[in-house]
């Protein structure tokens, strides 16, 4: 049944994507022949899935849980590798995959704050791959003008409507020296992920 409602949710998102007016700003140029390791906010997830096309292989992550298939099914029907994983007992065997997949070429890209938060607090996870990888750590905001909040949700889930516009805003590239703690590069991908999406927000007003 949730592989069905994954699909449907699919269709839905296409149908919405066929119709929005997406602007991308990028502070510095994205080489779709590049691998890179995206983080961004759980509610904002919907940003990246409309305004990283230009990227090649793409992988990401999504709970083992059946809830986890309204994540998975649409991403995979996207073209995205999907990794399943939890945050709890099996995140070391998830975060191993992701870094075969990251060396093998796939830009990676999951919530900081995933997947039951608390939200807004960066986890370390996607910094980690991006220093052993040796890959650019790249954050990304948005807005949209018209959405649905699903307030009921942990994060505030955010949801575009048909015909809006929405502002994707890309970082700059960030390079997690190898030996430092994450916790420092966790704070500044935090204060990135404000920023960007609060010119994301001013973007939609002009």
């Amino acid at each position: 049944m949730y592989k069905i409602y994954g699909m449907l949710l699919y269709f839905i998102l296409r149908i919405i994507g066929m119709t929005l007016k997406i602007k991308v700003i990028e502070e510095e140029k994205i080489d779709g022949k590049e691998t890179y390791v995206c983080g961004f906010w759980h509610n904002k997830l919907v940003t990246a899935l409309f305004c990283l096309d230009e990227l090649g292989k793409k992988a990401g992550l999504a709970s083992p849980s059946k809830d986890g298939e309204l994540i998975a099914v649409p991403l995979e029907m996207m073209g995205y590798k999907m990794v399943r994983g939890s945050s709890g007992r099996d995140s070391i065997k998830s975060v191993v995959k992701m870094i075969k997949l990251v060396k093998e070429g796939y830009s990676l890209g999951t919530p900081l704050d995933g997947p039951k938060g608390p939200a807004f607090k960066a986890k370390k996870g996607m910094i980690y791959i991006a220093q052993k990888t040796g890959k650019p750590f790249v954050c990304l905001g948005g807005a949209y003008s018209k959405k649905w909040v699903f307030s009921k949700t942990w994060d505030k889930f955010q949801l575009p409507k048909p015909f809006s516009k929405v502002v994707c805003v890309i970082g700059k590239r960030m390079y997690i020296p190898q030996g430092v703690d994450t916790k420092e590069y966790q704070k500044l991908a935090e204060e990135e992920l404000i920023r960007l999406n609060l010119k994301a927000e001013k973007e939609l007003e002009k």
